[in-house]
Parts: structure tokens; sequence; C-alpha cells
């Protein structure tokens, strides 16, 4: 049936509406069945025929009513597909009836009303903003009765549902209203109905402005009692304030602070009748520290108290002193999953755990927010504490510990001071053994070591779990020096078996030890790896393979590597297994010249077998990468023919194109490849890959010159690729160059051969020319290109004459850049005043931007005028709005910061003004990072330290121009230094977060004729946001450091809205492939009905006749994500 055929409708809902009225409960299970799916498939135009809609809502409404709970089961669930297609008014009549219907004053039930109630607003898809008004006031008297409190189960469930769909449409009387009934319900209902009104309140919150917080937050102090239980209650509604929004609680961060520190009542040592009362209060009262701590730089203020409260509660056991680290500790309690003990832990009296297991949460999370910290953490005591706490006699305190020491240890790896290119001092290393918590965690390194050990020999009960959490702390902390050879002989004693762990551990100590650190436990791992290898399960060979890699990089084996050449080699394995085989035999690198020739031997028998050429010929490029010329053998020429065939085969031109771009760097290959190559470059493809290897063969010039003005009129060739046929053709080139100048690329590629070949009369008859102004703009273009790498005769004044060509002015900035580097100490000092006059600034700009990167004598005090000039210049409010001129100062500081890299000085100034009140110089030192990482070829230093961590932090500015830069920044960290990023992706996670859901005071709205139109400023920024997760999925594997789930978490949270689905939906289908992310209960519901909505909102549109292009295509992404996460 068609979603226009309303004949066939009509017959569908008779029969239905005459099942229903049968007495078989089965019967009217079957017609609610019939109606659910008629619903969902046929997409009924209910609003279109009035007639439709009424007999619906009806039969839903009766059937509510029905004495089956299964026949009222179903009925709940064609609310879903019906909300979104009728009216207002029959979605007003809806919840009217259903809420009338209510018979219920049960404080711990729920009806079947309340929850068809629920399914309704959950669904909502309103016409107009008024109706969310109207239905508003409809239910809200009978949920809040007589303004005291609330005190079924079923109002709560409703009130919150409103709450949470219909909140923006909630007036401020009826705020004020609300929030006073809910408080008065916290601290005087029942337990599940006050725990309840917290959470609604905090979804509340996010209507709140700054009033109406204060006066929630003084009616909270002014109404709880001074029972343990009101007290809890309050600091439980503290914490769902926070959680909501607590940037809005910084005006009242002193009071609530020192709310929770009262109430962890410090002075009281002694056990009490009421400890576990007590307990439970100081468990409230850190988790509302730990909270608060997320409003940031203002609650650095309290750390010294919070390290004090940390190190007290990390230890508190007053029933048993256990932690004394000499006494004998029980671990026979049964093997337990973390929730596990939860639960067990939670039904003893004592429940002091909780309070360590929070304390030590807390120590993670200042460290996260504020890795300054660290330092204490250590001469505090606190990071011997937590190492100690291991040994807890709760698992789940035990465990927490464990990550906590692995934030720790992981935060003090990357927090290492500026870098230097010179030479340290011994006042340096001083300062470094005295200051750095990488030298603190050195000397920890025994003792933590020893610790795992301990804690692995006295185990007695739960010991593979704790075996495979150590073995993931040290994937992680895996620089173990002197350290390494016990605990591998300890790992050796209490191995479970070959599992991937166990090998993850193992190539990570692989990759950061130094050979002699394993001593005689190195034979060892190459049993158990060559064992993994010759075994007969899949996964074992294929994750023992990939350590093999790790030990083969340390250490040359003949017997791993020949068990790797036999996988590869035996087709009695599959494709699969040999592919991987194959690519571990491109990645070694100390093979011996002898093996080289073996495996390339094998990877000639290897191109035979379909299934695995591709691998074979990217391996071969990897052998050609790594050994150069060595591979100059007999066997190439094989490799090569093979080539020659594979290369008319479609399915693998593209990889032995690519293959061939390296090897024939390194061996010759004969012209007739040349030949075939030609073939694919007249069809237009992988043009720039094959003039790479043609500028390699011995192949005719003048058919060359032809390719290359072939290639270089498509503007699709890479501008290296002609760079290097023009250097294959030589100055014979040149006319043909200067006929075509017109092209600037051309004109670039004119001055590379000059340069090249050091043509230095050319050069002078162009400086003639250009003085005689002759072709002006070609000559400029010219000068300045080939001024970067040969000295040119024309002068700065010369060349400041031809600023007054609107068209050739950059190129004569440019070209005096390059002249002046000559002569720095002159020209710099005169191009700063004259730039400080707002004498042709922007285009000086680009000159000394020409200096800073030409001249490598410059002076500490040049660069310092340089420096001071940028920023003088950056915080004139003519600047804020001159993007050009932003971008070249920006430039001009990331080329200080690089350049003069012998001390840490223009760094030191650099983090200091990411501090300043000025968003346009925090702008411009945001972007001189970005510049820098952009053009990471010219970096001769890592970056990833305290500095750049400040400036991602920026990302959570208020300023939307530094907000947006920060986020490029960051992406642009990730593309070029992600390694080196991976470490602090913990740190940075949160603020990425915070920038995936829209925020009010981006929103702006426009109006457009008639209509008025909200968009969101930030709507870019966003964007960024998915976008960045998308790249961390991309690399799921190497992230052990990453929660994922976490992730899938947030985007399902803020990704289902139509603006940006496209890029969360791709997020989310990424994150489902991996076997470790799992979508919640919740989730799924979250997810599908956000899709639900998007979808009926774009079918409206259909039906009106007003979808657009994008809607489609959003319609068609949503079915995609729906169809993977629930098929059919």
């Amino acid at each position: 049936m068609s979603s226009t055929d309303f004949k066939g409708a009509d017959k569908k809902l008779t029969d239905i509406n005459s099942k229903f009225r049968d007495s078989d409960p089965d019967l009217r299970f079957m017609a609610l069945s019939d109606l659910q799916k008629l619903l969902t498939e046929h997409s009924l135009i209910i609003n279109k025929v009035n007639t439709y809609s009424t007999p619906i809502v009806k039969l839903l409404l009766e059937a509510l009513q029905d004495p089956n709970s299964d026949v009222q089961n179903q009925a709940l669930r064609c609310f879903e597909p019906l909300v979104g297609t009728i009216t207002d008014e029959e979605t007003l009549f809806m919840v009217t009836r259903l809420n009338a219907s209510q018979t219920n004053t049960n404080s711990i039930t729920t009806t079947i009303q309340t929850m068809a109630i629920s399914e309704i607003l959950k669904y909502l898809n309103l016409k107009h903003a008024s109706s969310g008004t109207k239905i508003v006031d409809s239910l809200l008297p009978s949920m809040i009765g007589n303004n005291q409190k609330i005190e079924s189960l079923d109002s709560i469930e409703i009130l919150t549902d409103i709450v949470k769909n219909l909140g923006t449409t909630i007036s401020d009387d009826q705020l004020t209203t609300i929030y006073g009934v809910l408080v008065n319900t916290i601290f005087n209902a029942e337990n599940i109905i006050a725990k309840k009104a917290i959470t609604c309140l905090g979804l509340l919150a996010s209507q709140f402005n700054n009033e109406q917080f204060k006066n929630v937050i003084e009616l909270i102090s002014n109404t709880h009692g001074s029972s343990y239980e009101s007290i809890s209650r309050a600091l439980l509604t503290y914490i769902s304030l926070a959680n909501a929004d607590v940037t809005q609680l910084v005006s009242f961060l002193d009071y609530l602070f020192q709310f929770a520190v009262t109430h962890l009542y410090l002075e009281d040592d002694e056990i009490s009748d009421d400890q576990t009362k007590i307990d439970e209060v100081r468990f409230d009262a850190l988790h509302l520290i730990g909270v608060l701590l997320k409003v940031g730089t203002p609650a650095s203020k309290f750390i010294d108290q919070i390290l004090e409260i940390v190190k007290k509660f990390l230890v508190y056991d007053p029933y048993n002193n256990m932690m004394d680290d000499d006494d004998e500790n029980d671990f026979s309690d049964p093997e337990f999953s973390d929730e596990e003990y939860d639960d067990v832990d939670d039904q003893s009296d004592d429940n002091t755990w909780k309070l360590r297991k929070e304390s030590s949460k807390l120590a993670s999370t200042i460290v996260l927010i504020f890795p300054n910290t660290l330092l204490q953490i250590y001469t505090s005591g606190i990071f011997e504490a937590v190492l100690k706490s291991i040994s807890d006699s709760s698992d789940a305190v035990a465990f927490e510990n464990i990550k906590t020491l692995d934030t720790l240890v992981q935060a003090s790896l990357t927090s290492t001071s500026f870098r230097s290119s010179r030479k340290r001092t011994s006042s340096d290393v001083t300062m470094a053994d005295t200051h750095d918590p990488s030298s603190y965690l050195s000397k920890f390194r025994s003792s933590i070591v020893q610790k795992f050990i301990k804690e692995l020999n006295g185990s007695k009960g739960n010991t593979l779990n704790k075996y495979n959490e150590f073995l993931n702390f040290f994937q992680s902390y895996s620089n173990l020096e002197d350290s390494l050879k016990p605990l591998l002989a300890c790992i050796r004693q209490h191995n479970f078996g070959l599992n991937l762990d166990l090998l993850t551990f193992y190539s990570a100590v692989l990759r950061d030890n130094r050979l002699e650190n394993f001593g005689d436990e190195f034979p060892h791992i190459i049993e158990i790896v060559n064992s993994g290898l010759v075994s007969k399960n899949h996964i074992s060979i294929t994750n023992s393979i990939g350590t093999a890699i790790d030990l083969l990089d340390l250490s040359y084996n003949d017997a791993l590597t020949n068990s790797i050449i036999e996988i590869a080699s035996s087709n009695k394995n599959d494709s699969g297994i040999r592919n991987t085989a194959i690519a571990c035999l491109g990645q070694l690198k100390s093979l011996p010249d002898s093996k080289v020739v073996e495996i390339l031997n094998l990877f000639v028998e290897t191109l035979k077998y379909e299934p695995i050429v591709v691998q074979t010929a990217e391996s071969i490029t990897s052998i050609a990468e790594t050994y150069g010329s060595k591979i100059n053998c007999s066997v190439m020429e094989d490799i090569i023919n093979s080539y020659k065939g594979l290369l008319s085969n479609v399915s693998y031109f593209s990889v032995v194109i690519d293959s061939l771009v390296i090897v024939s760097t390194v061996v010759p290959v004969d012209a007739s490849v040349g030949d075939l190559l030609l073939q694919w470059f007249e069809k237009g493809t992988h043009q720039s890959q094959i003039l790479r290897i043609l500028s390699h063969l011995d192949f005719d010039k003048q058919k060359l010159t032809e390719i290359f003005l072939q290639a270089s009129s498509t503007g699709e060739v890479e501008e290296t690729a002609l760079m290097d046929v023009s250097i294959k053709i030589g100055p014979q080139l040149i006319p043909t160059l200067e006929q075509n100048s017109d092209n600037d690329m051309n004109i670039k590629i004119l001055a590379n051969v000059v340069s090249h070949y050091q043509l230095t009369d050319y050069v002078s008859q162009r400086e003639a020319d250009l003085l005689a102004h002759n072709n002006v703009a070609l000559n400029l273009k010219f000068l300045g290109y080939v001024g970067e790498t040969l000295d040119l005769s024309v002068t700065v004044e010369q060349l400041m004459k031809f600023f007054d060509d609107e068209d050739t002015k950059i190129y004569a900035a440019e070209t005096i850049g390059n002249v002046a580097a000559k002569d720095s100490t002159k020209y710099l000092p005169e191009f700063l005043n004259m730039v400080k006059n707002q004498t042709d600034r922007y285009l000086l700009l680009v000159s000394i931007k020409q200096i800073l990167k030409k001249d490598t004598t410059l002076t500490h005090e040049m660069y310092s005028a340089v420096w001071d000039t940028m920023i003088t210049i950056c915080q004139e409010e003519s600047t804020t709005s001159d993007e050009s001129l932003k971008r070249v100062i920006s430039h001009n500081i990331g080329l200080i910061l690089v350049k003069n890299n012998d001390s840490n000085f223009f760094y030191t100034k650099a983090s200091d003004l990411l501090d300043s009140g000025s968003n346009a110089v925090v702008y411009i030192i945001v972007a001189a990072i970005k510049f820098i990482l952009a053009y990471d070829d010219i970096v001769s230093m890592d970056l990833i330290d305290t500095f750049l961590i400040k400036a991602f932090n920026k990302i959570a500015s208020d300023d939307l121009p530094v907000k947006q830069v920060a986020m490029i920044t960051l992406i642009t960290a990730l593309n070029n230094q992600f390694t080196n990023l991976t470490p602090y992706l913990p740190r940075i996670l949160p603020n990425i977060y915070n920038e995936l859901a829209t925020r009010k005071e981006f929103q702006e709205t426009i109006q457009i004729g008639p209509f008025k139109h909200k968009i969101d400023k930030a709507l870019e920024v966003r964007k960024n946001a998915f976008e960045l997760l998308y790249k961390l999925t991309l690399n799921h594997a190497v992230l052990k450091n990453v929660d994922f789930n976490e992730i899938l978490a947030v985007v399902v949270e803020h990704g289902l809205k139509a603006d940006i689905i496209s890029i969360s939906s791709l997020v989310i289908m990424k994150l489902l492939e991996f076997d470790d992310v799992v979508l919640s209960d919740e989730n799924k519901e979250l997810l599908n009905s956000g899709i639900s909505k998007i979808l009926l909102a774009i079918k409206k549109k259909e039906d009106q006749g007003k979808d657009s292009k994008e809607e489609q295509e959003t319609k068609n992404t949503l079915l995609t994500l729906r169809n993977t996460v629930f098929p059919s």
C-alpha cells in the first residue's frame, strides 16, 4: 500500500478496529501490532485526512485501559510512529485525557497512562511553539498540586519528561513554582521520589538564568535539615545542578566548597553509631568536590585543601587500619568484576571503601584538570599513597587506584618543560630533578614495579583480573630500564597463556627499552612470540605477528623471521594471515642483506597469487624505502617484470604505480615501463605519480616536455611532480615555460629549474628586465621564487617602487624579503618602524616573514623587536577584523618560536600571553601554533608540552574566533603530530565534548522576509568537534587511553540534530564496528527517538513540498544510520 492509498488505509483501519473489538486478548494484541506496522511502514498522512486520526487516537486510549498487560504494552509501542503525524490539538487532547484518567496515588509505581504521556512527550513534533505552552499549562497543575511537594512517582516522572522535552516553553513564573516544589520534594518526600526530583531539578537548571540559579541555591540552603539524610540530599542536589552547568555555580563556589568540606567531618576520627550514614554523606561531599573542579581555574584556589582531603581518605579505614603496608592482606575474595565488587561491598555495613575509591578518583580528576599540581601530588605523599593502595582489601578500590596511578604516570610523562636545542647545563639538570614530575616518577619506577610484583605474587584470588590490569598498566608505562627484567620474570611466572594483553605488553616494552634491559628474559619472549607464530590459531598468529615486528626492530632474530616467511609463503594459510605476514616483512628495519634478497624472492612468488598481490606490492614499497639501493639486485628485475604485467590489470595498476614511485628512485627501471604508464596517464589517472616515475626513467626528453605541458595545463597534477619532471628535462624546458608564463605554476617551475642548474646569468637578465619595467608581473614572481635559493642583485629600494601596482605588490614584498635577508641588520629595523607607522604595513610584514624564513643569523634582540611589534599591532582595533593581517602576524610569531629555539624565552612569553585578557592576542598566539603544526617540515623540536595543551584549552573560550582557531589547531595537531599528541587526549577531550552541544550564547535570530530563523554561529566549531572525534575513531586500535564508549554516549546525546547529523552518524556507525564499544539501552532509545524526530520533520516538509536537496541527503543518512544500528 502506498503512502497515499487512502482506500487501502480505510480497509486496514476497519480490519484493525474490528479485530480489536474481539474478546480474545491475542487478537486485540495482533490488531495493535498491525496498527503499529501501518503507522511505521506506510506513512499514513493522518493530518491530511482527519477521519483517520480520530479513531486511531480513541482506539489507543481505549487500549491503554485493556485488562491485558500485553495489549497495554503493545498500545504504548504505537505512540512513537503516531505522535509525529497528528495535529497539535490532538496531541494536547491525548495528554489531557491520559492525565485526567490517572487514578494511582501510590508513590512507588508508575501507571500505564504515565508511560503513554512519556512516549508522547518523547516523540513530540509540534507544529507551533504555543502548543508546547498549552501542554505544559494542561499538565503542570496536576503535577505540582498545592505547590508543596510531589507525592507520587507518576507526577515526578511526567514532570521530568515535561522539563526534558518542553523545558524551553516553561515560563519564568512556572520555573519558579517548579523549582520551589522540587526543592521541597527533595527534602520531604520518600527516597525514590526525592532522588527523581533531584534529577528533574538538574534538567530544569538548563533553563535557569543567573538570578534563578542564585534563588535555587539559597532555597536549598534554607530548606535542608541537619540530619545525615537531608545533608546527603542537599549534596546530591548541588551535584545535579553542577552537572547541568557548572559554570553557573562559579559565584557560589566558595559556599559550595565549604559546604562539602564541612560535611566531610574532617575532625571526627572516632567511630560513631551512625558511622555508615556519616560515611555516606562524606562520599557525596567528595563527589561534589570532584564535580566542582570542572569549573577549572576558579577552583584552583582550593587545590591545597583538596589534596589534604585526598590524602586523608585515600587510606581511610577506621575499622581495620588495613593500609599498613607491612600487614599481610587477604585477597581470598572470589573473582568479580569491578561492578560486582561494588555491589558486594555496598551490601556491607562497612562502606568506607567507597570513600577510598572516590578519593582516588578525585586525585585523578585534579591532575587531569590541573596538571601543574603534579609536583604537589609527589611532594605531599599522595602518589606514594595511591601506589600503596593498590593492595586495598576491596578490589574495586584497588583497581581504581591502578587507574589513578596510570593517570598520574601518564601526566608525569607528558609534563615536560619547554624543549631547547641547546645542551643542558648542570643547573638545568638540578632544576629538572627538583621541578620535573617525570624526574619524580623515575625515582618511583623501581617501587612501582616491586609493588606490582608483590601484589601479583601475594594474590590468592582474582589473580587473572589483576594480572590483566597490571599488563594494561605497563602497556603505557613501559620504559622501565633496570626494573624491566624482574617484572618480565614475574609475568612469565604468572602467565595465563598467550593472549592479546600479554602480546601488547611485550610490544610496548620492546619499543621503549634497550636490549640490555631484558637480560636473560629476552629469549623467553622470543620463544613465546614464536609459539604464537607457529600455532594453528588464526588470532594467535595475527597478534603474534604484530609483536614480532617490535621484537625484530629491537634485535634481529632469524628464527622469528623464518616463521613469518613460512606463514607468508605457505598456501595452506588463508590470504588474510598471509597478507598480515607479508605486511610484517615489509616493516622489518634491520634485516641482513641476504634476508632482504630472500624476502624479495618470496615476493616474486606472492605477486602471482591475486588475493595477496596488493599487500605484496605495498611491502615491496616499504622494503625499497627502508633499504634503498641495497635492493638493487637481479630479483628486482623479476619484480619489475611482474609489475609490467600487473599494470594492465585495473585491480592492481594503482598499487603498482604507487610502488614504482619509490622503487624507481633506488633501482634502474627500463623505459618500457614508461610506455605502459602513459596509457594510464592519457586516461587522466594517477598523473602525479606517473610523472614522478618518468622523472627517474631514461625517457625521451622531447616526449617528456609534451607530457609536462599536458599535465601543467590541467591544474590537477601535484606541484612537486611537475618540479621533478622539470628537473629531469632541464634547461631546454625554459623556452616552453616562458611561452606559458601566464600560469603561475610554470613561473615557479621556471625558478626551480634555474635554481637547480645555477643559471645566474638568466637571473641577471630577469632583474634587468624588471628594472626596465618589462614583464613586471612575470619578473617579480620569478625573482620572488628564485630569490629563496639564489642571491639577487636588485635592491630593496628598487623593489619597493613596485608596491603601487595592485596586481604585483605581494610578489614585490616577497622578493624584498629575500633581498633584505642578506642585510637584515640594516633593513629589519627600517621595516619595523615603517610597520609601526602603518606604511605599507601588510606588505612589509610579508617581507619580514621572508627575512625570518631565510636569515639564520638573526640575533635575539632582532627576534624580540619583531615579536614586540607583532604583539603591539595585533592589539590594535583595526587588526582584529583584517584576516590577512592576522594571518601574516601569526606566521611571523610562529617563525620566531621555531627559529629562535636556543632558550625558552619566547615560549614563556607566548605561554604568558595565552593567559592575557586580550582575545586578539590569544587568537594570534594560537594561530601561530597552528602555523607551526601545519608546516611541521620546518619544526625541529617537540612542541607537545604544557604550552600546547594550554592553547588547546582555549577551545573553552567564550570568544568565538579564539574558540574556532583553537579547534582548528587541535585538528592540525592530530593530522601532523598524532603520535606525540596521543598521551594528552584524556586532558583535551572534555573540552571537545563541551563543544558538541548548541550553546545559547552563540544562537542568533535573523529576519528573512516575514520569518525569523535561528542560526548557530558556532556551527563550524561543533562540526569540527565531531570531525575530530571521527578522526579518533579511525585510530581506535592504537588509542588505549581514550574511552570510546564515552565518545559514543556524548555523540548520541548531542549529535542527533539535523545540522550535524551527517558527521555524527559517521562517528556512531564507525564506533559500532568495534567489539569494545557498546550502545547502551538508554542510548539506543535516545538514538531511535532522535532519528525519528528528524525524519518526521523532514516528512512534514515533504508533505508540504518544501523539502530541499540537503534534507533528502539528511534523510538518506538517517536511514543508513537506522539500518546500521537497528537492522530488521
